[in-house]
């Protein structure tokens, strides 16, 4: 099944797509938007042409506490009950720490920059990586 995974920003999504066999995620790109509708016509534009059939979107969570809800949480569920509308199951995740292990993986590979797509890569593989079992998705 493939999956497709984002780094939600009020201005950049950071696109990812992995699959449930293989537990692989890889970077797809970023969408860059000026506002939500395009941002969402653009990831249906995907969904149809990478024929997925999840979506993982990362939501970031306060670390001292978890009950906590902040504007940009909820900014990020608001994004993620419109991609709902899209009628394929969508799945949340916590997306805290997202960015500096993207940037950990960017220094690794002796890249520079800030690049959303790899925040999105390292979301949808925590979510691949802490599903137990995919089979009945």
């Amino acid at each position: 099944m493939r999956v497709l995974g984002l780094d939600y920003g009020s201005r950049h999504i950071g696109v990812a797509l992995g699959d449930t066999d293989s537990r692989i995620a890889s970077p797809w790109g970023v969408i860059d938007y000026e506002n939500r509708s395009d941002a969402l016509e653009r990831i249906h534009s995907i969904i149809r042409q990478d024929a997925v059939s999840a979506i993982v979107v990362g939501v970031p969570h306060i670390l001292r506490d978890t009950s906590q809800i902040t504007a940009q949480i909820r900014e990020a569920r608001s994004f993620l009950q419109d991609v709902e509308k899209f009628g394929i199951p969508v799945h949340e995740t916590d997306e805290t720490m997202s960015t500096k292990l993207a940037a950990v993986y960017m220094r690794d590979r002796n890249e520079k920059g800030k690049r959303d797509d790899m925040a999105a890569v390292v979301i949808l593989q925590t979510w691949l990586d802490t599903k137990p079992s995919l089979e009945n998705e």
